[in-house]
């Protein structure tokens, strides 16, 4: 018997006999917190009523005056339908017996009642007194957090909020950068882009300090703003270092065209920029490269910039012909080199180390290369390619299969990438299967996937995230900040690392806005229990900033770059 049970309990004792009850309440109070007394059913339920929020139990006669227990039960149970019932009585009736059994009664006691069986039964019934209590405080306490958990959903929302702005923004000149840009070109069929690169920018960094360049930056987007305020129907972006873009969703002829980029010559060629610390006026030029209602403007106006470029000239309107030939013949080059690759095996992983604060390696990122003839070539070469001629399936999978024979024999950690279009083949998907079951390492693999664009629906995405879960594997976010990142998705994806963008690391040991991008996202991973990792670490001043931030882990070719 366990009487400290009973330590904490409150008893509603009611018997009408008064030496019994005194008796029986002598005997309880060593054991009990309080006991209330009454002499009938009538006292009874109107004690119940006025401490309900503290009676634990009660203890009653069957026949009394007034009131009997039995009715004083129903009433009290209307009440709370739960408070557990002792009956003690030496009325034998099989009747009452049978009204206590249908109220659901924890004991029933005969009388003359043995305060030794009382007390047992009073224990019988605390268990549960206890449990409700605890089932009580649970409640209260899911109620704190769930209130704690609102306050820090509202939190997130608002950094969420913070960082979604920050990254369709320059950190720079706060104009709407390529991710923007990006976005504001998608369906629209008629747009005119105009791609303005500063001339021999980098010598102006390079002659006078990147703090100056900046300061050229921003006059030069000042500038740009006037032109914005004499055709209001432009937009301006800063898409690159010494890039902005101007675009227009309309249909335009190329007279029209060619009178609004010689005003914005016209208008760049008659200004100069004042450098107060050299007391130094300095002369700007510009290249544009122009995009006429292409299906691809920004590729064609990267395009029709280089031609300018080559030429030498101040402005060139994409010419689709003389592309198309060109394009032609690059198409030709890499597509017998990918399938060179495809049939003699010459898919090579290259393996770069992720390493802890302490620099010890962790695991590796496998990256695909291609190896012809003592050449090699990263996927920035053959990837387009070589999904336009069906191949890169089969290049990914020569790929995992060469990373997971690796990983069978040595029991490294190794992440891998897959693209959405990988995620949503089912015959990639079977493949990765297949071989997860083969070799039965899924402990050592990370998938590594974009969250861009590109991610209209994501049940394919989870679907194979749950695949892959199942078969112990990992899963990590790459290019986490380049633009597309979807804070609110990710709260819903079962991912373990979020890769930072290289383009927010790589400067931020010169840039304060990216060093505040970088720790309002850190601090969002690890609220959501995530582990960050940084790319692109070149250095080790940059190292060391990230470590302050509280980074988890790192790569990049500061420790070393990717090998066989």
């Amino acid at each position: 018997m366990d009487i400290n049970l009973l330590k904490d309990l409150t008893i509603l004792y009611v018997e009408d006999e008064q030496i019994l009850q005194q008796e029986v309440s002598q005997n309880l109070e060593p054991f009990v917190k309080e006991i209330l007394l009454a002499n009938n059913g009538e006292m009874g339920l109107k004690i119940f009523k006025s401490h309900q929020e503290k009676i634990d139990l009660i203890i009653s006669d069957v026949m009394m005056p007034k009131m009997d227990g039995i009715t004083m039960v129903d009433a009290i149970r209307t009440l709370d339908t739960d408070i557990p019932v002792i009956y003690a009585t030496a009325f034998n009736d099989s009747k009452y017996l049978l009204k206590t059994i249908q109220q659901s009664v924890s004991s029933y006691i005969i009388k003359p009642i043995d305060i030794e069986l009382l007390i047992e039964a009073i224990e019988k019934a605390s268990v549960y007194v206890q449990n409700k209590k605890l089932k009580q405080q649970l409640i209260e306490y899911n109620s704190v957090l769930e209130k704690r958990v609102a306050l820090k959903t509202q939190e997130l929302e608002k950094q969420n909020a913070i960082l979604n702005e920050m990254i369709y923004k320059d950190l720079l000149t706060e104009l709407p950068n390529r991710q923007a840009l990006l976005k504001d070109l998608q369906d629209k069929e008629q747009t005119i882009v105009l791609v303005i690169d500063l001339d021999a920018f980098k010598n102006i960094n390079d002659l006078y300090g990147e703090d100056i360049g900046n300061d050229v930056l921003l006059q030069v987007t000042k500038l740009l703003r006037t032109y914005t305020q004499t055709y209001p129907d432009y937009k301006l972006y800063k898409i690159g270092p010494d890039e902005f873009v101007f675009i227009k969703h309309a249909v335009f002829n190329k007279e029209e065209c060619l009178s609004k980029v010689d005003s914005l010559l016209t208008t760049i060629r008659n200004s100069r920029i004042f450098i107060k610390e050299h007391d130094l006026w300095i002369n700007i030029s510009v290249t544009i490269g122009i995009s006429i209602n292409q299906a691809l403007p920004l590729s064609t106006a990267d395009i029709a910039l280089r031609r300018a470029k080559e030429k030498k000239l101040s402005f060139y309107i994409f010419d689709e012909s003389e592309n198309l030939h060109k394009e032609y013949e690059d198409d030709l080059k890499w597509s017998r080199i990918i399938v060179r690759a495809v049939e003699e095996d010459l898919v090579v992983p290259y393996y770069q180390p992720i390493v802890d604060t302490q620099e010890n390696i962790i695991k590796y990122e496998a990256l695909m290369r291609i190896e012809v003839e003592g050449e090699v070539y990263a996927p920035y070469y053959f990837l387009d390619i070589s999904k336009k001629i069906k191949l890169y399936t089969l290049l990914e999978k020569k790929m995992i299969e060469k990373v997971f024979a690796r990983v069978s024999q040595e029991s490294i950690y190794v992440n891998i990438n897959v693209s959405i279009d990988d995620v949503t083949n089912v015959e990639f998907i079977t493949f990765i299967e297949q071989k997860l079951q083969e070799y039965k390492i899924g402990k050592y693999i990370t998938f590594e996937f974009l969250e861009d664009e590109k991610i209209f629906n994501y049940d394919d995405l989870t679907t194979f995230i749950s695949l892959v879960k199942s078969y112990g594997c990992k899963l990590a976010i790459d290019d986490f900040g380049s633009g597309y990142s979807n804070f609110a998705h990710i709260v819903n994806l079962n991912v373990d690392y979020i890769k930072l963008d290289a383009s927010l690391v790589k400067n931020i040991d010169k840039d304060r806005n990216a060093y505040i991008v970088v720790s309002a996202i850190n601090n969002y991973v690890h609220a959501l229990g995530l582990v960050s990792v940084a790319e692109f670490v070149h250095s080790k001043e940059v190292f060391e900033i990230l470590k302050d931030i509280g980074i988890d882990l790192f790569q990049g070719y500061y420790f070393s770059e990717p090998k066989r």
